[in-house]
């Protein structure tokens, strides 16, 4: 399990995810984005090479939400099918960018 970070451009940045997105990442994952909150405006959670999601790793990305604010846009990139069906039935479609 890991997470990396790699700004994209003036306004862009990604955060990679690899292995469980899970409980176990709550404290790396926060680190990964709250001191980035204000510089950019686009944030990509890429989550192709992420195994395993669970419940609290959404309850992550709606905290992400919330605290990067209105004003910026999440995109959750590269799932899988597997996980793809789970944030769509848990109707993060409506609330992120799902490419």
């Amino acid at each position: 399990m890991s997470i990396s970070i790699k700004v994209e451009d003036e306004s862009s940045v990604a955060i990679h995810i690899q292995g469980n997105f899970d409980f176990s990442l709550f404290s790396d994952f926060r680190e990964s984005y709250i001191n980035l909150v204000g510089k950019y405006s686009i944030f990509k959670i890429d989550l192709s090479h992420v195994e395993y999601l669970d419940s609290a790793a959404l309850g992550m990305l709606l905290s992400m939400r919330s605290s990067v604010g209105d004003g910026c846009t999440i995109k959750l990139c590269g799932a899988n099918d597997f996980i793809s069906n789970i944030l769509k039935i848990s109707r993060f479609d409506k609330l992120f960018v799902i490419e």
